[in-house]
């Protein structure tokens, strides 16, 4: 059945089997480090009124990357990360730019074993966001093939809505509620 799909579909199918989901751990009995073909991050951004709160995952070799220097849970990696967000992961609310905040951050594995690194981010706008903007050029300066899968869920309602970002077009894609 993947055959008949188009091949960016085929890829951002793939990327959400392999980083979708938090893991139980790392495959039981796995030796060496993995290393992963896809350079891809998973973002679901729930629109609740005038919150706007974000999970980003994303490998942890490819932020410690685009940061240049290990990534771990501490203050340096949460400050460093928080800097890097501001600069590649920009939210508009009805035209209005948002600052952001990282709430929590951690390790996980992904389904086959391989380290991501997660964060929840808020920002928050005055009134319930209508028309939501987002860019979300994370590591494309590090990784040319780099695609970005962004979720966004609109609550209470569950409107949901797709966004795909990919290496090189840093456009602002907008989403309408």
């Amino acid at each position: 059945m993947i055959a008949f799909l188009h091949p960016a579909a085929v890829t951002a199918l793939v990327a959400v089997m392999v980083i979708g989901g938090p893991a139980a751990g790392p495959v039981p009995g796995a030796g060496a480090p993995l290393r992963h073909d896809l350079h891809v991050s998973h973002t679901r951004l729930v629109l609740d009124g005038p919150h706007v709160v974000a999970r980003v995952r994303l490998f942890r070799d490819d932020l410690a990357k685009a940061l240049g220097a290990p990534v771990g849970k501490n203050a340096a990696t949460r400050a460093a990360f928080e800097k890097y967000l501001r600069e590649h992961f920009l939210v508009r609310a009805d035209g209005v730019r948002l600052e952001c905040r990282i709430e929590d951050d951690d390790a996980d594995a992904d389904p086959n074993g391989e380290a991501v690194w997660w964060a929840i981010i808020q920002c928050d706008a005055t009134k319930p966001v209508q028309v939501l903007g987002l860019v979300n050029d994370l590591l494309f300066e590090s990784f040319r093939d780099q695609q970005n899968l962004v979720t966004v869920i609109k609550a209470p309602e569950d409107e949901r809505r797709a966004l795909y970002f990919q290496g090189g077009d840093r456009r602002e894609q907008t989403v309408r509620f």
